[in-house]
């Protein structure tokens, strides 16, 4: 049993709590507590799984039920894709994210597949001619929006500009997080075309309720693609 089980027991579930308040629970029982040692204890409750950060200066304890994590299901095609990509740019930095996985989330389902690959600036030129002279159809390279609603067709493959600090999934860095996944579904010109963004609520609605999010993470990646404000407002709201 650690020092600060006390102040674990003492607080309320559902209800959120500033790194302040921890600090003031804390010296209740502590009173000549130091600022490192509460620090290393607010990292070892989150790390321990004793509370969980639920966005920035928010601490909760956790549910009753612990969501899972996410995995997206992809279809054989964007596995063959990542499989292809992945053997001959083995150090390349790459994800991939297909529109039919957002009919898990979505009340109007997508019926026509298409598959975005997301590749690290210096690299995605070189992954869209490796994966012509593979004999794929349908490629588009960084296409505009106009092109993309111009040209696009059943089972369209995208290749675009990966942004720079994308939350990756460590144990599996092709595969799309939800956290990346949901931010892409607002911010991405291309992607936020293929379904109606007045869902876009209703997503962040049930992904929440269904799986883990990592708020902190992903609103950092919210604020890389300059969009933090508006989707904190979603989060807040299906919290």
């Amino acid at each position: 049993m650690q020092w600060y089980d006390n102040t674990v027991s003492a607080l309320e579930p559902g209800k959120t709590y500033t790194r302040s308040a921890l600090m003031d629970c804390m010296k209740k029982d502590n009173p000549s507590l130091s600022r490192n040692s509460f620090q290393w204890a607010v990292g070892s409750m989150v790390q321990s799984g004793k509370l969980v950060r639920t966005g920035f200066d928010e601490y909760e304890l956790p549910g009753d039920l612990q969501r899972p994590i996410y995995s997206p299901d992809y279809t054989d095609s964007a596995k063959a894709l990542m499989e292809q990509i992945a053997e001959k740019y083995p150090f390349s930095q790459f994800t991939v994210f297909e529109t039919s996985l957002m009919n898990e989330f979505l009340n109007h389902l997508i019926a026509q597949n298409t598959i975005f690959i997301q590749v690290e600036k210096e690299t995605s030129v070189f992954v869209f001619r490796f994966l012509q002279e593979e004999g794929n159809q349908n490629l588009m390279y960084k296409p505009t929006k106009k092109d993309f609603n111009l040209y696009w067709s059943k089972d369209s493959i995208i290749v675009t500009d990966m942004v720079s600090e994308s939350p990756l999934l460590q144990d599996s860095p092709h595969s799309i997080s939800l956290e990346k996944m949901l931010v892409d579904m607002y911010c991405d010109k291309l992607i936020s075309s293929t379904f109606s963004k007045a869902e876009y609520a209703s997503v962040v609605e049930q992904a929440t309720s269904k799986y883990m999010v990592e708020r902190p993470k992903l609103l950092r990646y919210a604020r890389r693609r300059n969009k933090e404000a508006e989707i904190e407002v979603f989060f807040n709201e299906a919290k």
